[in-house]
Parts: structure tokens; sequence; C-alpha cells
């Protein structure tokens, strides 16, 4: 009797495990995607998105600072949260002039806070502060800081390889700054998968977030970086 080589099984066997992969369909993700990505990916330090979550109004869409300019954000009352990275404000504190904050409900199932009444007595609110968080600076920026401060950038490069990028710190939200993880070299991003509560400008109306992957979730695997995918409803 003829024998089948091992390793023809073997592939064999290979082979119908992908074609059964092919047939598994995960749920389709039906949450919100960042409209770009933001950053230093950019080429630009200080790559601010906001948004108007009482209107649905959107600043800096297309291109960084082009309707709301860095340092504009904090004469106005028409923006509640931006994003650079994965950094996230809210308008209040050193941020901006409103009234907003952020608060953690840690990782309570997002369906399950339907309501203001579903937020306990004791939530804890955070405004944004200026000596918390760091962001990543572009390489573009890097250099010509360097270059104002007649720096040798061979000394102080703008990627280490075992610190990861230079950094500055920058105006932003403490809390929400838990929503991603970063850790490595090799550099990661991981979601805590925690459910925050924002509050708005105004002070009167709330939003819970969470956010779900540093990449698009609706895109292919390995796609850039920094375009965030999240849950965003209001809280009647």
């Amino acid at each position: 009797m003829k024998k089948t080589p091992l390793l023809l099984i073997f592939c064999a066997f290979i082979l119908h495990g992908c074609i059964l992969d092919t047939k598994y369909d995960a749920e389709p993700f039906d949450g919100l995607v960042l409209p770009r990505v933001t950053g230093y990916q950019s080429g630009v330090t200080h790559d601010w998105l906001y948004f108007n979550l009482r209107t649905g109004e959107v600043f800096n869409r297309k291109a960084p600072n082009q309707e709301i300019r860095e340092g504009e954000q904090l004469s106005r009352l028409d923006w509640d949260l931006a994003f650079c990275g994965y950094h996230m404000r809210t308008n209040g504190g050193t941020s901006g002039p409103g009234k907003g904050a952020a608060a953690d409900l840690g990782r309570v199932k997002f369906g399950d806070v339907k309501s203001r009444s579903d937020l306990p007595e004791d939530l804890k609110w955070v405004s944004d502060d200026d000596t918390s968080v760091r962001i990543a600076y572009s390489q573009r920026d890097w250099f010509g800081k360097m270059a104002r401060e007649g720096v040798d950038i061979n000394d102080n490069p703008w990627f280490d390889p075992n610190s990861g990028i230079q950094t500055t710190l920058t105006s932003a939200n403490p809390v929400l700054d838990t929503a991603i993880i970063l850790s490595g070299p090799p550099i990661t991003y991981t979601p805590s998968f925690h459910t925050y509560v924002i509050r708005t400008a105004d002070g009167r109306s709330f939003f819970k977030l969470q956010i779900v992957n540093w990449y698009d979730s609706s895109a292919q695997i390995g796609d850039t970086g920094g375009r965030i995918s999240y849950y965003l409803d209001p809280l009647p």
C-alpha cells in the first residue's frame, strides 16, 4: 500500500484550517472612528481634532490647526472633546474656559450605563491640567526645536530604540489618558476598556465614552495607528 507522506498530511491540515477560518464572521464594529489620523504622525506635534458633542460639529477634520489653532481653544466654548493621538482634552481646567471634565466608571459594560441616573453619586470629576500628559513630538517639530537651540540632532535623536519618540508636556485630561495604555518596546497600545463620562463645556450635557482600538476597527489589520475606534453616546 502506498503511504501518504506526513508533510502532505500536515499541509492538508493547515489548508483545511485556513479554509475554515475564512468562514468565520466576526461581529461588525458599529461604533465610531476618528475622521483622520491625529498626532505626531500628521507632522504636527499639537494636532488636536475637536468635537462639539452637543451639535456634532467637528473642527480640524481635514488637517491640523485649520478651524481651531493650538492656543485658540483656550477662549472657545464651542468644543467639548478633542483627540491628539491617544490623548484627549475636555473643555475645562487648563484646556478651555468651559466646565468640561471627565470621570472614570471603570470596567463597567458600556451598554449598562443608559442615563445620568446610572452614574454613582460620588463620581469624581477631573479637569484638564498641563503637568500630567506628554505627547510625542513630530519629527519636523523636533528637528526645528534642535536647530533653534543649536543642538546636534545626532546627540539628541527624535527616536531612541530604548526610550521611544521625544515627548513634551501638553494640556490634556489625565483620567482620559488611561483609556489607552502605552507600553514597550516594542511599542503597543492597549485599550483599558473602561467606560468614561464626559461633561460638556456648558456643564449641562453628559456623554459616555469607551475607546475600543488604537486602529480603525473597520479597516484591514495593520492600518495606520492613531485613527481611533470608539463608542460615544449621550446620557439623557
